[in-house]
């Protein structure tokens, strides 16, 4: 078995790139990102996993997917792009891609399809780290006049406006799913693809920033790729 495999995401648009790299290296990745081919081949793709668009500044991704699989055949390549046509899907893993996702895939089936091309090529795969312990029994409080988020415990973590919105929408309804349509509406966003991934990457860092900043698990949890619960007690003023 190989050694683990670094992520390199191939994307143009720097919020995705910025929000696929955030996710990943939070769920154990190391990965890193590219704004072109051309910066993709100079932080070197061999023995990575190279997460692939199709519409690149300086070349076809599906051109990009062959050139890997010649230079380098030990490198996995997952495409992933807006282009959901059968024709483009046949292409891509015609070329030598090892799976074909579109970009309105969720995080965790883009992470676990990452995790499932590094077991076919024989590279080690960490697991998910683990979950930190909650407080079970308590309320979380939101404070939206100081853009707070106050633990069960009474600790507080600083939100930014756009998490605050996101938090302040999923814990009006524990227990309940809030979907992203309604989530963007609330923000105000139109329902694109690039709103829906940042909506995605918001969730992480929050994940990430309560984490980091108390050692707790924020009760968030995703829904069927689709939206978000929040699983705790909640009390919002």
């Amino acid at each position: 078995m190989t050694s683990a495999r670094r992520v390199l995401v191939v994307e143009d648009d720097p919020a995705q790139r910025a929000d696929l790299v955030d996710y990943l290296r939070f769920r154990g990745f190391d990965a890193h990102g590219a704004a072109s081919a051309a910066q993709m081949w100079a932080l070197g793709a061999a023995d990575s996993l190279v997460l692939l668009d199709i519409g690149l500044p300086d070349g076809s991704g599906l051109a990009v997917a062959g050139e890997l699989r010649r230079r380098h055949p030990e490198t996995g390549v997952v495409m992933l792009t807006a282009y959901d046509a059968d024709r483009m899907r046949v292409e891509g893993l015609s070329l030598g891609a090892d799976a074909y996702l579109v970009k309105g895939a969720s995080l965790e089936v883009i992470e676990a399809t990452c995790r499932s091309v590094m077991r076919r090529l024989g590279a080690q795969v960490t697991a998910p780290p683990a979950t930190p312990a909650a407080i079970p029994g308590c309320d979380w409080r939101l404070l939206p006049e100081q853009c707070r988020l106050l633990a069960p415990d009474g600790r507080p973590v600083d939100l930014t406006v756009t998490e605050l919105s996101f938090m302040q929408q999923v814990m009006a309804r524990p227990g309940t799913a809030v979907s992203r349509a309604e989530l963007l509406a609330a923000m105000l966003r139109p329902e694109t693809l690039n709103n829906i991934r940042n909506l995605d990457g918001c969730a992480a860092r929050l994940r990430r920033k309560v984490e980091d900043t108390l050692g707790l698990a924020l009760p968030l949890r995703s829904f069927y790729g689709r939206g978000y619960v929040f699983t705790g007690e909640a009390h919002c003023r």
